[in-house]
């Protein structure tokens, strides 16, 4: 896949490489110049020294053919509106580092895959690229043991109107969201338009499931 990388931090520098050895086209954005330059002696991909969060420089870096866009700066405001841009100028995929779990709800609101780095391991983030779907509604948050998704579900949903038990992975969720209570795993629970599931998916079998029960295509 062509990736886009935003920030050449620490983060950024071993999804870079770790991208690369899987054999991945990846671009690395890194604002500072020193540091750009270092990375681009390092590194045997394409470095360039811009602002990610900059439109012509987003066009400068084909943001445009990007499969996917990863922002992984330090900084939760820059990470959030450079992926609003990038989806805008049409990378197909976006996933952002959260670096204050205090902002998670904020990305997943807008549909932006979001990675709590202090859950997650590099090899966790590029797993987290294969179950990508590119389906509005659906964001991963990824750990060592599988993805996290939040699950939105809307009138169309196969959902709608079952039991939490009823749900064929009714193992995996682990809390529901009404408004602004959530609530512990209850197989009882009746679901409606608007409820958010929280589930674990161990591997691409489940995400599918997950998909399916929100209504989604592949």
């Amino acid at each position: 896949m062509n990736i886009l990388i935003l920030g050449g931090g620490h983060v950024g520098e071993k999804l870079a490489k770790q991208l690369i050895k899987s054999k991945h086209q990846v671009t690395l954005i890194e604002k500072d110049t020193e540091t750009a330059h270092v990375l681009s002696t390092e590194i045997d991909t394409i470095v360039l020294n811009a602002d990610g969060t900059d439109r012509s420089d987003l066009a400068d870096a084909k943001v445009q053919e990007a499969d996917v866009f990863i922002a992984v700066t330090g900084d939760d405001k820059t990470n959030l509106f450079a992926c609003q841009l990038a989806a805008k100028m049409g990378a197909k995929k976006i996933l952002a580092r959260v670096n204050d779990p205090e902002d998670l709800e904020l990305f997943l609101d807008m549909d932006i895959t979001a990675i709590n780095t202090t859950l997650v391991t590099v090899s966790a983030i590029e797993d987290s690229i294969k179950y990508l779907g590119g389906v509005p509604k659906i964001a991963s948050i990824a750990n060592e043991e599988g993805q996290i998704v939040r699950l939105l579900i809307q009138e169309n949903s196969p959902a709608v109107g079952k039991n939490v038990g009823d749900l064929s992975l009714m193992r995996n969720v682990f809390a529901v969201s009404r408004g602004n209570k959530l609530m512990l795993h209850d197989e009882s629970h009746l679901l409606r338009e608007g409820d958010v599931l929280y589930a674990l998916v161990r591997d691409e079998a489940e995400m599918k499931q997950a998909k399916e029960l929100i209504g989604a295509k592949n």
